[in-house]
C-alpha cells in the first residue's frame, strides 16, 4: 500500500542505517516530491493538521514557506512574535527566543525535526536557539501544556522547525532546489539561501547552505530610557546589535513502498552582539569596566540527525517512527579582555520512538517514549552554574474514541529526571524527580463548519541547572542569582532546594472552519501550586551593585485569550481575493501568593490586515498595536508604553523557463515608532527595530 502523507520518524544514525539495510531489496515506488521554501510561507486554515501527528487536541498553528517570506527575522523569536499567543525575549536579534502564552525559557521546548535542538537558550535571553527558520520547510507551533508528547519543559508549549536536512522525498525530475537572496534596510542585512536535491526514485541527496550578516540596527530616538549617564545614551543605531550567521548541511535519504530512512549532518556557526550586555559589567569592579564595551558571543554546534519511519510493519500498527539526535554545542562570551571569556558547552543526545496502533472500533492513538542525556559544562570568571549531567527517561500513552460527531481524548506519561552535579570537583550530588502528567479533552463538531474543542491537563516539571544551583552574576539580566538549593539564613526557604512544579491547566476553544469568515477564539486557564521564578530578596540586598535575586516558589495563576478572523471580503468566483485578518490576544499573570504580578509578562495586543490578490499577486498592508502594561512587579520592573507598528508589501510569483521565480517588497515600521517589548529584560536600554525596507528573490528549479 502506497502512502501519500509523509510521517517522519527519527532516530539514532546507526539504527537507521542498519534498518536501512535490511530493507533494501524492497520495491520502491515513486513518492510526489513538494520542496517548500522559505520564500512562499501559508498559515493553514485547517490548524488541526500537525507537522509531527500528535493527535493532541490543544491550539496549533502550522506554517509553510509562503507566509514566512514577510516574517523572517535573524532569530526565531523574532519571526513569530506577532502569532497570536507568542511573542520575543527581543533580546537582540541573535538570540531572541519565542514567548508562548506569557511563558518562556525551559517552559516552551524548542524542536528540529521533532527531537531538542541541543542548544542551551532556555537557560538564558542571550543564549541563541539553533533551529534555522530561513533553511526550515515547516514550523509547528503548539499553545498550551504539551508535557504528555514532549515533558515537562513543554508545560507552556512547543516550537517544532522541520528542517530541509533530510531529504523525505526523492526529487521529481532528478534534481531540484533553489536559490534565495534578502536583504532588510534597518541593519543592512545580507542574505542567501541555497538548497539542491539530487536522486531518483530510491535515494536522495540534499544540500543547504545559508550566509546572513547584519550590522548594527536602527532605532528611532535614544536607546536608554532611564539612563545614568546621558552621555552614553547612544542614539539612532543600537550598539552591539549585530550578527553573523553560517550554517551548512547535506543529508541522504532512501525511500521504499512502506517506509522511509534518511540522516543528516549540520554545521551551524554563528557570531553576534548582545546589546548593553556590557552594562552588568560596571558592577564588577573598577578599572576593568572602562575597557569592556562589546560583549559577543561565539557560537558553533555540530548535529547529527536520523529517522526512521514504517508504514504497517506488523499486524495492528499503522506505524512507528524513531527519531534521534546527537549534539556538540559550544559558545563562548568575549569581552574586550579575553581573560574574561566565558565558556559554555552541552553534549546531547535524544532520542524518540512512537508507535501508532490501527483503529480499532472507533479508538485510535499512540504510544511512545523517549531517551535524553544531557552533558553541560561551563567555564570562565562569570559563569553561575556548575557542570551538571541530566538523564530524562519517560514512557507515554494517548488514546483517542471517536462517537460520531464527538471525539474524546485521554492520556498519560510517566518520566523520570536524574541530575548528576560537579561543584568543582570538591562535591557531588545526585537529584531525581519522578513526575506524572495526564490530560483529557473533547472535540465536538456542533455543526458543520463549527468545532468546539476543550481540554484540561495536569502537568509536572522538574526543577532545571539553573533553577537550582544558580550562584553568581547573571549579566544578561543585571542580577546576582541564587539558586534554591542553597540555604540562606533568614530567608525562606531554607531548607534547600525545591518541588516539582505543578499545574492544572484548562483551554475551551471554539472554530469556525468553513465559509467566507473563519477563525477561533480560545480561552486557558493555568493554576500552578508551586511556579517557580527569580526574584529580588528586596531593597539594600546586592553584591557589588547587583541586586542579588534568589530562585523561589510560589503559588501563580494566567489567564488569558486568543482570537483570530479571517474575512474574505469578495465572492470566491471573483476571480480576485480581498481578505481582512484580524487577531488579539491578552495574558494576565499573578503571584498569588504574594498578590503581586509574575515578571515581565505581554500586554494585550491586536492586530489587523487587509490583502488584496490577483494572479500572482498580493498586496498587503496591515496595523499592529500593543498595549501600554502598566501591571508589573513593584520595585522590580518598569512599565511599558503601548505602541504601533504599520507596514505594508508586495510579492509576485511567476513561472520563467519552467522555473519558478518570486519576489517580494516590504515596509515595516514605517512610522518609525520607538517600540519595547515589555517582556524583554533588556526593554529599558534595547527598543525594537525602526523603520525598515526588506527585499527578496526566490528561484526554485
Amino acid at each position: 500500500m502506497l502512502h501519500v502523507r509523509l510521517v517522519r520518524v527519527r532516530g539514532s544514525l546507526l539504527a537507521c542505517f542498519i534498518c536501512a539495510g535490511s530493507i533494501a531489496g524492497q520495491e520502491v515506488s515513486p513518492i510526489a516530491t513538494n520542496l517548500f521554501i522559505l520564500d512562499e510561507i501559508v498559515v493553514r486554515a485547517d490548524e488541526t493538521s500537525a507537522l509531527v501527528d500528535t493527535g493532541l487536541l490543544q491550539s496549533r498553528a502550522l506554517f509553510d514557506a509562503a507566509d514566512l517570506q514577510l516574517k523572517i527575522q535573524p532569530s526565531l523569536g523574532d519571526t513569530l512574535m506577532w502569532e497570536p499567543g507568542i511573542t520575543s525575549s527581543s533580546f537582540g536579534p541573535g538570540s531572541s527566543r519565542p514567548v508562548i502564552r506569557g511563558f518562556g525559557g525551559d517552559r516552551v521546548r524548542m524542536l528540529s525535526d521533532g527531537v531538542g535542538t541541543g542548544d542551551i537558550s532556555q537557560t538564558s535571553p542571550d543564549h541563541a536557539v539553533t533551529a534555522e527558520s530561513l533553511l526550515s520547510e515547516e514550523i509547528e507551533i503548539l499553545r498550551g501544556p504539551a508535557t504528555l508528547e514532549f515533558g515537562g519543559s513543554a508545560i507552556g508549549g512547543v516550537v517544532n522547525v522541520k528542517s530541509k536536512a533530510i531529504p523525505r522525498h526523492p526529487p521529481a525530475k532528478g534534481y531540484e532546489g533553489l536559490s534565495s537572496v534578502r536583504y532588510e534596510s534597518v541593519s543592512q542585512e545580507r542574505t542567501g539561501v541555497a538548497a539542491l536535491t539530487v536522486g531518483d526514485s530510491r535515494h536522495a541527496l540534499q544540500f543547504n547552505l545559508l550566509r546572513s550578516v547584519s550590522d548594527d540596527y536602527a532605532i528611532p530616538g535614544k536607546a536608554r530610557l532611564n539612563p545614568r549617564d546621558p552621555a552614553s545614551n547612544p542614539e539612532g543605531t543600537l550598539p552591539n546589535s549585530w550578527t553573523d550567521r553560517f550554517t551548512a548541511s547535506g543529508g541522504a535519504g532512501k525511500f521504499w513502498e512502506k517506509g522511509r530512512v534518511g540522516a543528516a549532518i549540520t554545521r551551524i556557526e554563528s557570531d553576534y552582539g548582545v546589546p548593553f550586555h556590557a552594562d552588568a559589567h560596571a558592577h564588577l569592579g573598577p578599572g576593568v569596566t572602562r575597557q569592556i564595551n562589546d560583549v559577543s558571543v561565539s557560537l558553533q554546534q555540530l548535529r547529527f540527525n536520523g529517522e526512521l519511519v514504517l508504514f504497517e510493519p506488523v499486524r495492528a500498527v499503522e506505524e512507528i517512527e524513531l527519531r534521534g539526535t546527537w549534539s556538540d554545542y559550544r559558545h563562548a562570551e568575549s569581552e574586550a579582555a579575553a581573560a574574561l571569556d566565558n565558556v559554555f558547552s552541552n553534549v546531547e543526545t535524544e532520542t524518540k520512538l512512537d508507535i501508532v496502533h490501527t483503529t480499532f472500533r472507533g479508538l485510535s492513538g499512540r504510544l511512545g517514549g523517549t531517551w535524553r542525556n544531557i552533558d553541560f559544562g561551563s567555564r570562565g570568571p562569570e559563569t553561575n552554574t556548575p557542570d551538571t549531567e541530566t538523564g530524562n527517561f519517560a514512557g507515554y500513552l494517548i488514546e483517542n474514541l471517536k462517537l460520531g460527531r464527538l471525539r474524546l481524548q485521554a492520556g498519560g506519561r510517566v518520566e523520570t529526571q536524574i541530575m548528576d552535579v560537579d561543584f568543582a570537583g570538591v562535591r557531588s550530588e545526585r537529584l531525581t524527580y519522578d513526575s506524572r502528567s495526564v490530560s483529557a479533552g473533547l472535540e465536538l463538531e456542533l455543526w458543520d463548519g463549527f468545532e468546539f474543542a476543550a481540554n484540561w491537563s495536569r502537568a509536572r516539571r522538574p526543577p532545571n541547572t539553573a533553577e537550582l544551583f544558580a550562584n553568581g552574576p547573571h549579566l544578561a539580566s543585571g542580577t546576582f542569582e541564587i539558586g534554591s538549593w542553597y540555604r540562606i539564613p533568614f530567608l525562606k526557604p531554607t531548607e534547600g532546594g525545591v518541588a516539582l512544579e505543578r499545574s492544572e491547566n484548562y483551554e475551551f476553544s471554539f472554530r469556525k472552519t468553513a465559509g467566507r469568515l473563519t477563525g477561533s477564539v480560545t480561552y486557558f486557564n493555568y493554576n500552578f501550586d508551586n511556579y517557580i521564578f527569580v526574584s529580588g530578596i528586596g531593597p539594600g540586598w546586592e553584591f557589588n551593585g547587583l541586586p542579588i535575586f534568589r530562585y523561589v516558589q510560589t503559588r501563580a495563576h494566567f489567564e488569558g485569550a486568543e482570537l483570530a478572523a479571517q474575512y474574505e471580503l469578495l465572492a470566491p468566483d471573483a476571480g480576485e481575493r480581498l481578505t481582512y485578518r484580524f487577531s488579539a490576544d491578552s495574558v494576565d499573570a499573578t503571584d498569588v501568593t504574594q498578590n503581586t504580578a509574575i515578571p515581565r509578562f505581554p500586554p494585550v495586543r491586536i492586530g489587523n490586515r487587509l490583502e488584496f490578490g490577483r494572479g500572482g499577486w498580493t498586496f498587503g498592508a496591515e496595523v499592529r498595536h500593543a498595549f501600554a502594561q502598566e501591571r508589573v512587579q513593584l520595585n522590580l520592573e518598569t512599565p511599558t508604553r503601548g505602541y504601533t507598528l504599520v507596514g505594508v508589501d508586495l510579492t509576485h510569483t511567476r513561472n520563467w523557463r519552467d522555473r519558478e521565480v518570486s519576489f517580494f517588497i516590504k515596509g515595516f515600521n514605517l512610522l518609525n515608532a520607538e517600540a519595547r517589548n515589555h517582556v524583554s529584560v533588556a526593554k529599558d536600554v534595547a527598543p525594537l527595530p525602526g523603520r525598515t525596507v526588506g527585499m527578496g528573490m526566490t528561484l526554485r528549479f
